[in-house]
């Protein structure tokens, strides 16, 4: 069933100072997209039952979707109106159903202790909604304000009640490197492990001035691992999500103010894998 906004939870939608919550906005839009995706996947799966019995004519878009399903690929309608995804269908259809469970727990339940940043359609709105609960809290520009982070060694069991201020994410995925629980920063990959899954992560708005995290690695934070994204008209990438800063010991160049090493090693987060 498509996620219905008026069963929400009261602090889903809670109002703080006359306005809705910026998260609860968030929210509302996110609800808005998977009952796209929802309405088109019933669509096109009861249309091709139909074609399948004889009761219409199997079109075009119909076949393709029936070579898809045999050979176990994500039906182009699907892709069309749902979120960059490379998982073949099982692993597409049991990420999707965790997806819907985890935002039918937030209409339903409250906002979450920890929230799961891939679930998302759009993270770099939920960015600025982080960042626009902050500016209504402590009346602070928006416009002055960079999202900072700080990588904790929790894991997501671990997160028993929300931070003062910002939220905690979780379910990324870094490639190239790992974090290093113990040291608490960036090391070299194990031999054999391609990705590492990274522990919660603390986003905090701050003072675009006085936010200068130094020893840091900015590590970019994809949606897949394709690591490309074309512009779309809300003037975010359909792939980058954002930069953040993860500790490391590596010499950081004093010209560029980057970390070469990781840069080389092709470091980067991703929010899903392919399998």
């Amino acid at each position: 069933d498509q996620f219905d906004s008026r069963r929400g939870h009261p602090q889903t939608f809670k109002k703080t100072h006359g306005k809705m919550a910026s998260t609860g906005v968030f929210l509302q839009q996110e609800l808005d997209r998977f009952n796209g995706l929802i309405a088109v996947m019933k669509g096109t799966l009861y249309d091709l039952q139909r074609a399948i019995k004889g009761f219409i004519v199997m079109s075009g878009p119909l076949e393709n979707m029936y070579n898809d399903f045999l050979f176990q690929r994500v039906p182009g309608q699907w892709e069309n109106a749902g979120y960059p995804c490379l998982k073949p269908l099982p692993s597409w259809t049991e990420d999707h159903f965790a997806r819907l469970s985890f935002m039918g727990g937030w209409l339903k339940d409250g906002p979450p202790t920890c929230f799961w940043l891939p679930a998302f359609f759009f993270p770099q709105g939920f960015m600025t909604a982080v960042k626009q609960t902050y500016s209504r809290e402590y009346k602070f520009a928006i416009d002055l304000l960079v999202v900072g982070c700080s990588v904790t060694s929790m894991s997501v069991s671990d997160a028993r009640k929300p931070p003062k201020d910002g939220v905690y994410i979780y379910g990324l995925f870094m490639e190239g490197a790992r974090f290093d629980r113990g040291g608490m920063k960036i090391e070299e990959s194990r031999v054999g492990d391609l990705f590492d899954p990274m522990p919660v992560i603390h986003l905090l708005p701050a003072d675009v001035k006085e936010y200068k995290p130094s020893g840091c690695y900015s590590c970019p934070l994809y949606k897949t691992s394709i690591r490309a994204g074309t512009l779309s008209t809300t003037g975010h990438s359909t792939n980058f999500v954002v930069a953040l800063d993860i500790p490391t010991d590596k010499e950081i160049n004093a010209d560029t103010q980057v970390c070469d090493h990781w840069v080389k090693r092709g470091t980067a987060m991703l929010c899903m894998l392919d399998t």
